[in-house]
Order: structure tokens, then sequence, then C-alpha cells
């Protein structure tokens, strides 16, 4: 194994010294060369005992990728959000935003841009069959009374700990609030489409005014007790936060369609979209 990394270190830094670029970037297992420090992002890697950031440093940096050390001289920064548990094909999407947060490229629980994903309840990290008050995590069967969450004294913004986007990817990756949401609508393009990359999904493209980047939000519909309604027609996508005027039961989410786009509230136990969110 020493006499690979030492042999892997002498391949890159001779590319380094013939190319004389001092920028790097390490992406889907490999590295290229010449790409702006400033415009680094993220950097992919393979397991790393559980950690979920790496900061690599001058001289010498270590980058982990499939437990293999490579040894080259540059500065790269990692960013938090990386995280071993997110699906392949996940990128975080830099749309200019005034905050920096930048949003994923995919729903919560699909494999593809275009996927729906799965279906949560508002402080639920798993999705499930049925969709009611009967199964909602924290109250009693008839959603009369709350026991985490609540405007009596309670907590009113969901913890790491029951934030799905957080529980199932791990790293920085989280849920957005409903501030992040009125930032992406504010300061993004919003089209609608029935036919997005010619697979016959509707949703909603959003693109940067600054720059060239966009993400897509489809059409996923939600879940009220055991069934899929609106699918195609409409989306919701929960926030982190409580609507705490209309009572305990209630939490903020986004609904899309053809014609809407605008923070609502209703009550936390339908079945909605989550799209994370990291900084």
């Amino acid at each position: 194994m020493k006499k690979l990394i030492l042999s892997m270190a002498m391949v890159l830094s001779s590319l380094f010294a013939m190319s004389q670029m001092n920028q790097i970037t390490w992406l889907n297992g490999r590295a290229v060369l010449g790409q702006p420090i400033a415009q680094i992002d993220s950097v992919k890697y393979g397991a790393m005992d559980g950690a979920d950031t790496l900061h690599l440093l001058l001289p010498r940096t270590i980058i982990v990728h499939d437990t293999t050390l490579v040894y080259v001289h540059d500065t790269i920064i990692i960013s938090t959000c990386d995280s071993i548990h997110v699906p392949e094909g996940l990128e975080m999407v830099d749309l200019g935003l005034p905050s920096g947060v930048k949003w994923a490229n995919m729903n919560l629980g699909a494999t593809a841009p275009q996927g729906y994903g799965d279906y949560f309840a508002w402080g639920e990290t798993k999705p499930k069959a049925m969709y009611d008050w009967s199964t909602y995590f924290d109250t009693n069967d008839d959603g009369s009374t709350f026991i985490k969450y609540n405007n009596k004294g309670g907590k009113t913004t969901l913890d790491l700990e029951d934030d799905a986007a957080h529980v199932n990817w791990g790293g920085n990756w989280r849920m957005p609030t409903y501030a992040e949401f009125n930032e992406l609508k504010d300061n993004c393009t919003w089209t609608w489409t029935t036919n997005y990359n010619d697979v016959g999904v509707s949703g909603y493209i959003v693109s940067s005014k600054t720059n060239s980047n966009s993400i897509f939000l489809p059409a996923a519909g939600s879940y009220s007790r055991s069934c899929l309604f609106n699918i195609g027609t409409a989306s919701y996508y929960w926030t982190t936060e409580m609507d705490t005027y209309h009572g305990s039961s209630y939490a903020y989410y986004y609904a899309l369609n053809a014609k809407y786009v605008d923070r609502n509230n209703n009550i936390r136990c339908p079945g909605y979209s989550i799209r994370p969110v990291c900084k």
C-alpha cells in the first residue's frame, strides 16, 4: 500500500509540475487540473470511517478516496455538505443566492433530478404507508396534543434529529427554512414545464439570475392517509418551521403548481416532498 501511495503521489506531482497549475479538484475519483480554487464547491470522497468533513491544507494534502491516501501539493476545501450517505448523482447547486445556501439537485429519496422521491410528514425522517394523526410521531391519535413541537412552550423549529434531510444524508444537509424558500423564489426565474429533459415530468425549472445554474422541482403531489394526490400537477415542500399563529398542528411548506409559487401552511401529518439545502 505504501509503494502504491508513493507511486501515485509521484505521478500526480509530476503532472502538476509539467502543467504549472496549482489548482486541483478531486471529482468522481480523478484529479482535474486547472480549475480555480475559488470555483471549487466540493470534493467527492469515499469512506472516511464515519467522518463527514475533511479540511485539506498546505504543504502536504491528504485526499481520501475509496480508502486510498494520495498526497498532493495544493489546498482544497471539502464542503461539509459532502457525506458518505448521499445518493449517487447528488449535486449541491450554487444558484448565486445572497445567503450562499446551495440547493440539492434532487428530492430526498430520489435518484435523479426528475424523480419524485419519498414523502414525509413534518418532523418525521422516514416515509410510511399511512399519513394521518394516528401514525404521527409527535401527538396522540387525534392530533389535539403535541409533545415536542408546540406553541405552548415547546420547540417550533425542527431539531436536526427530526430533520429528514440531515438524518438521511448527513453532513451539513438539512431541510430549508421558509426564508430560504422565499429567497429562492425572489432570486431565481421559475419556469413551468410539462416535459422536463424529455421524460414527461412536470414541474418548475428554477434558474439563477446571476449564473447559468438551475434546479428542477418536480410536481410530486402529496400523500393524505394512504392516497397520493396531484401528482404531475402540483408539489408541496416542507420547511423547518411551524406556523404557530394557527396552532401547534400547523407547519409551513411551499406549494407549487403551474400558476402558483408561494409559502403556505397545513397540518403536519400529510406526506410532502423535501428538497435539501446545505451551506
